[in-house]
């Protein structure tokens, strides 16, 4: 009967038996694992995600510009005018950006004034806001039974009479235009983007700069095509395009590393819309010998167009001696497993799997009775020859 004391004392251990059992099946089943161990290995960490390499992201800078003479094209008059760069980027160059617009409402000759907004609707006082200095609440009723519009102080349209009486709609795009003047910018595929770009490897590499490969240009029409826009959507709609020079270096110590360009659209289907103005002065608005600041005027451009987002990522990899000992020790930790897996197959699968755990495990004698035996018999031993020494 156990005692308490077994169960915190065990009165047993067990060891590894090495045990040579000759079975074909049990040994092409040892095989089959190992070779799926080196496969996983070599196949998959090695070969197809290049475990053998250190690999490293990099970031660089890049600055764009843009190139090329194309025209526009006047929808009321059909009147052409050629367009160079500095008549297109009009909202100023940024170091990793453009804007270029591809259809336009000009309103030209626009002046502070006391004029309808075609925004705000009426039917009489009561719907306009009051909000001094800038809008009295007053109402202008429409001619010949059109709906009015309040009157603000604000920038104002010359009409064919020559009164300011008249603003310009906040978004031309989305309801109807009080200007006629719009243009749309045509055949695209003149225009070309320059992109300067570098990136710097700090543990595998230099810096690498697309000057010294020689791909620096691209056509409006390739950056359109990789983003999936025609030229008629970005004529009509414009788009924010996420334009990426990407630097994919599969061993940074060969050269031939050439960047590739990659356009994505930024929310997909939604126009880009910007509007800008120059503003200017007369010196002949008011009499000779009259004081008071002269009148203040401006050309008002609403545009729909192309916003170029430009930036530059890297990703280097370089062969490493540290990552392929780190792939040999993967090798050596999971072929144990080979073995523990055939064994517990072995065990519990097979037919025969009775008599292979009678050759896996084996139950020695109690050797503790035997070790207590041997005690007393070194006891008695001593005993005798103490008495036999007590007896001389």
């Amino acid at each position: 009967m156990s005692s308490f004391f077994d169960y915190i004392l065990p009165s047993t251990y067990s060891t590894n038996k090495e045990v040579t059992l000759l079975d074909r099946k049990l040994g092409l089943l040892h095989v089959s694992i190992s070779l799926l161990v080196f496969a996983y290995v070599i196949g998959i960490r090695v070969v197809l995600e290049q475990g053998y390499t250190e690999s490293e992201n990099a970031y660089g800078i890049n600055g764009v510009q843009l190139n090329g003479t194309t025209y526009t094209e006047n929808q009321r008059t059909l009147l052409k005018t050629p367009q160079d760069v500095a008549s297109l980027l009009r909202t100023g160059a940024e170091g990793d950006a453009i804007f270029l617009p591809t259809r336009t409402f000009v309103q030209y000759d626009q002046k502070e004034s006391n004029c309808t907004t075609p925004d705000e609707p009426c039917s009489d006082d009561s719907d306009c806001v009051r909000a001094a200095p800038l809008a009295k609440g007053q109402c202008k009723a429409g001619d010949q039974g059109q709906q009015g519009a309040c009157i603000r102080l604000q920038w104002c349209n010359r009409g064919a009479d020559g009164e300011y009486s008249t603003a310009q709609t906040s978004n031309p795009f989305t309801g109807s235009a009080v200007s006629t003047n719009s243009e749309i910018l045509k055949d695209l595929g003149r225009l070309s983007v320059v992109i300067t770009a570098s990136v710097e490897f700090q543990k595998l590499a230099g810096r690498l700069s697309n000057e010294d490969e020689g791909r620096t240009r691209w056509t409006m029409s390739q950056v359109l095509k990789r983003a999936g826009l025609t030229e008629e959507q970005a004529q009509t709609d414009g788009a924010v395009l996420d334009v990426v020079l990407s630097w994919d270096c599969p061993f940074l110590a060969s050269s031939g590393c050439l960047p590739i360009l990659k356009v994505n659209q930024l929310a997909p289907g939604e126009p880009f819309y910007v509007q800008w103005a120059n503003y200017f002065r007369r010196n002949g608005d008011y009499p000779k010998g009259s004081s008071g600041p002269l009148t203040q005027y401006r050309d008002l451009y609403q545009a729909r167009g192309l916003r170029l987002l430009v930036s530059t990522t890297g990703t280097g990899t370089q062969i490493s001696v540290l990552m392929i000992m780190q792939q040999l020790f993967v090798i050596l930790a999971l072929l144990p497993i080979a073995s523990a897996l055939a064994d517990y197959i072995m065990q519990n699968c097979f037919s025969e799997r009775r008599h292979y755990r009678e050759y896996k495990t084996e139950q020695s004698p109690d050797f503790s009775d035997v070790r207590a035996k041997v005690e007393q018999l070194e006891k008695q031993s001593q005993s005798r020859s103490a008495k036999a020494m007590n007896y001389a």
